[in-house]
């Protein structure tokens, strides 16, 4: 088995009412399934997602697709 590990730091673009201009994932959908276009051939057996990061800091998500070739 083998895993893809894809990460992100949110820093969303706001506009003046501090409300996210764009989609709070940043791209990171966007490149999972431009990944997964390139690999027809693999098998996802789990996929695991973890966030950190809080009030001071942006958050960071990371995801970790486990497959199979």
């Amino acid at each position: 088995m083998e895993v893809k590990i894809f990460t992100k730091s949110l820093k969303p673009k706001l506009n003046f009412w501090m409300k996210p201009l764009e989609n709070i994932d940043c791209g990171l959908e966007d490149d999972i399934n431009t990944w997964l276009s390139l690999n027809p051939s693999i098998e996802v057996k789990e996929i695991i997602q973890t966030q950190s990061g809080g009030s001071w800091m942006p958050s960071t998500i990371v995801v970790s697709v486990w497959y199979q070739k």
